[in-house]
């Protein structure tokens, strides 16, 4: 039996990790997991746990602190070091860290397992597809496996991982959920495009389960935790029409809980919309990223018109289905004006929960290369210089830069009080990247949060600040 423990830093379930545990409790491995910020206490804790591996979910602006956790483990103790995820699937140089043993590249089903039953046999590392291992300074760049093409044989997530040890995360009215793998479209701020890429004749990129299979999950959890609540996290919810029809209907039979999901505006129609609300849909989220269709389409690669946000709103309004949207700001070129767009259409549909994150190209996507062309990018930019948060500044050069930031933190408020306007174009005249405008940021994002996952504002705060006290 090989001893795995899972690390993190951020307060969330990931599927992926749930998903892994229940894979290697089946094949006889123990599983633990930490959420923790501090490396000594990590260091720490894998020395009282005795593990043999520390696996970490790791993405780009994260990595970082996962590289140090590592090397403070290692300082400590001999223990297989790898880590997974977006960051070292797109950034394998990864591997080339000192404190990183191994890396695991796109899906880590199967290559996981065969690394804790070598651990375990003691046996080589260096021959596991997906997995690159750093063996006495050499690396042994091993090949990709096939895509997982049935997704009915993937276990139940192993949620106790998370909730035995933190019932907080159990108590949450409102738990997240997947109904397939794989997006088609090839957006140019996502890494869409190079994980299709990185897969060509490997498999279908979009797969799905059988409907029963999700709702007998959903059910489980009900049965288990509470479950007031179901958040779908699809890329795209509504890419087989026939599909979400047939499993809407058997979640409106069998589940009876109302739903949030997220879906897009060019490929909505009033027959999924109406089946989405006959299944309990209560918040449906989509893109408008930009209210500039240059920037939106040409910029973004959105591909999505005005009229089709428009239309696919009024469709939702129609349902009484609560409309979110996800916005961005600092996009290259960007000025005052296009975030005033992107204000305004949120106005004309009616968001009653804009999102608005601040732009970070990542390198190697389209939209990196279009910032490097226009010079909008510093020459030493690289994944280092990503921000750990899409809240925080702009990474891009831009004379309105301050002003944008502002408008990002006053984006929900210039959205639903459109009366504010010349007041909040006053606010950002002035500039004031103080702490009262981030509280108001704070606020704002609290509320949306709450409605989003039906938990009571006063509940979320409180859980806010435990968090904040321990981590």
């Amino acid at each position: 039996m090989a001893r795995i423990l899972f690390i993190q830093n951020f307060w969330f379930e990931f599927l992926g990790t749930m998903i892994l545990s229940s894979l290697l409790k089946q094949h006889g491995h123990s599983v633990d997991l930490l959420i923790e910020d501090q490396p000594d206490i990590i260091a720490d804790y894998v020395d009282r746990s005795r593990v043999d591996i520390v696996g970490a979910y790791t993405v780009s602006g994260t990595h970082n602190w996962v590289s140090r956790t590592f090397e403070t483990i290692k300082k400590k103790h001999c223990v297989l070091t790898i880590a997974g995820g977006p960051h070292p699937t797109f950034f394998p140089d990864f591997i080339e860290n000192t404190s990183v043993d191994a890396i695991c590249i796109g899906e880590g089903e199967g290559a996981l397992v065969e690394l804790a039953d070598a651990v375990d046999r003691k046996e080589s590392l260096n021959s596991i597809r997906n997995i690159w291992i750093s063996d006495d300074g050499r690396i042994i760049r091993n090949s990709l496996r096939p895509l997982i093409s049935d997704l009915n044989i993937l276990p139940v997530p192993d949620r106790d991982l998370y909730y035995r040890k933190y019932p907080i995360l159990a108590k949450s009215p409102n738990k997240h959920f997947i109904t397939g793998r794989g997006c088609p479209f090839n957006c140019n701020f996502c890494s869409n495009r190079a994980y299709k890429s990185l897969y060509q004749g490997l498999g279908a990129m979009v797969r799905q389960p059988d409907p029963g299979k999700i709702c007998e999950e959903i059910l489980l959890v009900k049965k288990n935790y509470p479950l007031k609540a179901v958040r779908f996290d699809d890329e795209v919810f509504l890419l087989d029409q026939a599909w979400l029809i047939e499993f809407l209907e058997r979640y409106r039979r069998e589940v009876k809980l109302p739903f949030s999901c997220l879906i897009r505006a060019d490929i909505a129609s009033p027959e999924s919309i109406e089946a989405m609300k006959r299944a309990g849909c209560y918040i449906a989220y989509f893109g408008i990223e930009s209210g500039n269709d240059y920037i939106r389409n040409q910029i973004l690669g959105k591909n999505i018109t005005r009229q089709q946000i428009i239309e696919t709103a009024a469709m939702l309004r129609k349902n009484k289905i609560r409309i979110g949207t996800f916005n961005m700001v600092g996009m290259p070129g960007e000025t005052v004006a296009n975030v005033w767009e992107t204000i305004h259409l949120n106005q004309i549909i009616r968001s009653d929960y804009p999102w608005c994150s601040i732009i970070q190209p990542y390198p190697g996507t389209e939209l990196e290369m279009y910032a490097r062309k226009i010079g909008v990018l510093d020459t030493d930019y690289d994944v280092d210089s990503l921000n750990q948060s899409y809240f925080n500044d702009t990474v891009l050069k831009n004379p309105d830069s301050n002003a944008l930031v502002i408008l990002q933190k006053l984006f929900y408020i210039a959205v639903r009080y459109p009366r504010l306007e010349k007041l909040i174009r006053w606010i950002t005249r002035q500039n004031p990247r103080n702490k009262l405008i981030q509280f108001v940021f704070n606020l704002t994002y609290a509320w949306r949060y709450s409605k989003t996952y039906k938990m009571p504002f006063l509940e979320l705060a409180r859980r806010a600040l435990l968090w904040k006290k321990n981590y």
